[in-house]
């Protein structure tokens, strides 16, 4: 009991938490960014969305506990800087730039990479990978490849004119695996929420930088509809979702937290076929499957030994 205890922890609930309401982003920018013309542009829907995510947290902070806010060394402040440069500069204005140029498929399938690629980046900081792990990596990626349609019936399947949003995508990928190994060196149960609060000032700050260098570039929401959508990712995906990855960093194991985000894919292929009338095979729904099952097998955490401690009992 006491080893499913630990499996049932807080950190758990976070991890589950960030993977569903991440997986609401991309229906949501799959609308934003399809069509003839963008309804804006990956900057400043990234400036947006964590500039306005982040003044919620950071009001939010000063009325509950202004003392944590302000409780991060001089060298944390600095540490924090340079990982939000890429949990939400890289990860977000390469993802959205990577959406113009290729199809929701392929930026789904890659940046289903990122917990491998997370994973493969622990092992510089000492995680280990065990056999149990390797496995379940290998079947959620199979299945993550199955649902999003990188693994038919047919065989592999790919498409050579999206090369450039996919190496876009990529990007986002890699900026997103060295936020999460770097997190780890960052990230307490103490400091969760301040970390992500400055994480998204510090982003924002930098992407209105950027801005200021492409004013011609800039487009900005024309529509009610594309403000109120704008308002949902800055209040929940954003400063929800992201407390929720940071406080799940800082109570579980980096390999349980991205294994956990091989559910993503799984619940954005189901919003798209609720909301926007797509539909699974049941090809899909078997790789659906084998997701579920890799993270369950990945994770559930193994008995002891009984003999132990019955000896210790004698």
């Amino acid at each position: 009991m006491k080893r499913i205890g630990e499996f049932w922890n807080p950190g758990v609930f976070w991890s589950f938490l960030s993977a569903f309401l991440w997986a609401t982003v991309y229906v949501a920018t799959r609308w934003l960014m399809r069509g003839g013309e963008a309804k804006i542009d990956p900057v400043t829907l990234s400036l947006l969305r964590f500039g306005a995510g982040g003044l919620l947290l950071f009001l939010f902070c000063l009325v509950v506990n202004r003392r944590a806010l302000f409780r991060l060394s001089k060298r944390d402040y600095l540490r924090v800087a340079v990982l939000s440069q890429f949990s939400f500069v890289g990860m977000s204005v390469f993802l959205f730039w990577g959406q113009r140029y290729t199809t929701a498929v392929n930026s789904s399938m890659i940046m289903s990479s990122a917990p491998v690629l997370t994973i493969l980046l622990g092992l510089f900081i000492g995680e280990k990978i065990s056999l149990r792990q390797g496995i379940g990596m290998a079947v959620g990626t199979l299945g993550c490849m199955i649902v999003i349609g990188v693994v038919t019936e047919q065989g592999l399947t790919y498409s050579p004119t999206s090369f450039r949003g996919d190496l876009l995508v990529l990007a986002s990928a890699l900026s997103w695996s060295i936020a999460s190994v770097y997190a780890k060196k960052v990230v307490t149960p103490e400091n969760d929420l301040a970390v992500t609060v400055w994480s998204m000032l510090f982003a924002s700050l930098s992407l209105l930088l950027i801005n200021c260098f492409r004013m011609n570039e800039v487009v900005l929401p024309q529509s009610g509809a594309v403000w109120m959508l704008l308002g949902y990712l800055a209040v929940f995906p954003t400063a929800l979702g992201f407390y929720a990855w940071n406080a799940a960093m800082g109570r579980i194991s980096l390999n349980l937290v991205t294994i956990m985000q091989y559910l993503t894919p799984i619940m954005t292929i189901l919003m798209a076929w609720a909301l926007l009338g797509e539909t699974l095979s049941l090809f899909e729904i078997f790789g659906a499957v084998l997701v579920i099952a890799g993270i369950g097998y990945s994770s559930w955490p193994k008995r002891k030994v009984a003999q132990g401690r019955a000896a210790e009992g004698s």
